[in-house]
């Protein structure tokens, strides 16, 4: 039996002294990773040459697209039946709607991991009615400015039996500049559900004016952006205070329309894509 002799430098230990040049090491599975030793402590950095080749590794992206006709483009383009899926969130009553596609999602199999990095994103843009009608929506407004407002957004008001027309809708609005200065004095509701005011001039209580407000009317007007327009109804109503008024609208379950909008939208990309959809957050920690 050889004696052993203590403190004898292996033969790793002594290839590392005398070797005075950098060690590569190529990663096995991913050829463009290598993983380089320094003397003289021999610490390990890893290298990635992908950035300098002429095309990465694989696909990976996070784009975003303002038109659902883009969304379903880049789903088509760069999707596959087996590993792509699309994502909704909504939430109607606080009108929030997005979309979320996943070109690299896991597929069905348990043997079928994947990155999950390539994504398409898709939130529709509210049209400009949309948005000025929901801005207000129950917001006291002098009777000027209710007046004013009605007239600049007269072309959404939706001509349907048993509501005002675009035209009644005017004649009130002006009434409502033309009796500014004069002093509410009662209301009358008729049966019809409108209501008949009465306004008298402040220094001639004998000078009675007449004006009527319909207690409800009708709006027609797209959801979201290039969309198709919806019927959306709305109450009218007013508050009295030392003989000045102020009037607001509500619109009536606007969550509903909100709601028919987005399914359409639902089906067009389930029906032209064809890929899993999903209703949730598919990044949800």
């Amino acid at each position: 039996m050889e004696p052993q002799i203590k403190n004898q430098p292996n033969i790793a230990e002594t290839l590392a002294k005398e070797m005075k040049s950098p060690m590569v090491f190529p990663d096995p599975i991913v050829d463009c990773i290598s993983r380089i030793a320094y003397p003289p402590g021999w610490q390990v950095t890893e290298f990635n040459d992908e950035k300098y080749r002429d095309t990465p590794i694989r696909k990976k992206a996070t784009v975003r697209l303002i038109e659902m006709a883009s969304f379903i483009d880049y789903i088509k383009r760069h999707g596959s039946l087996a590993i792509c899926t699309t994502w909704c969130e909504v939430n109607y009553s606080a009108g929030k709607v997005s979309f979320t596609a996943i070109l690299n999602d896991h597929g069905e199999t348990e043997d079928a991991p994947a990155w999950r990095d390539h994504t398409a994103r898709f939130k529709p843009e509210f049209s400009e009615e949309w948005i000025r009608w929901n801005k207000l929506n129950k917001e006291p407004l002098s009777q000027v400015g209710f007046a004013a407002f009605i007239e600049e957004n007269l072309k959404d008001i939706a001509t349907v039996n048993g509501s005002p027309t675009g035209g009644q809708m005017l004649e009130m609005a002006l009434s409502f500049e033309a009796n500014q200065d004069m002093k509410f004095k009662s209301a009358i509701r008729l049966q019809s559900g409108g209501v008949n005011m009465s306004f008298v001039q402040t220094d001639d209580a004998q000078t009675i004016a007449q004006m009527q407000m319909f207690d409800r009317f009708t709006l027609g007007m797209p959801v979201f952006w290039g969309g198709d327009a919806y019927q959306v109804d709305a109450r009218l109503r007013y508050l009295q205070r030392e003989g000045k008024l102020t009037f607001y609208y509500e619109l009536i379950r606007q969550d509903k329309v909100l709601e028919a909008a987005t399914q359409t939208i639902i089906k067009t990309i389930r029906e032209t894509t064809g890929n899993p959809f999903f209703f949730g957050d598919p990044f949800a920690s």
